[in-house]
């Protein structure tokens, strides 16, 4: 079995909460402001998660991904 222990040091993100709708209208100008649809800008953000666990566990080589249906994180 292999050890999928994290790499010293990881990268971290902010720990604040922020409520729904600031986070709707923030998305929606992050949006604009690149020129991206709703959409295009979620496929970036999976992307980018994914590159930073890949980096914590460079190791690891099955990946399972869960997901909701609605757009809450």
């Amino acid at each position: 079995m292999m050890d999928h222990t994290m790499k010293k040091n990881p990268v971290s993100i902010p720990h604040t909460v922020w409520h729904a709708d600031d986070i709707r209208r923030g998305e929606r100008e992050a949006a604009d402001a690149l020129g991206l649809t709703l959409y295009e800008l979620m496929l970036r953000a999976g992307e980018a998660a994914f590159q930073v666990c890949r980096s914590a566990y460079p190791d690891a080589r099955h990946w399972l991904g869960l997901c909701g249906h609605s757009n809450n994180g």
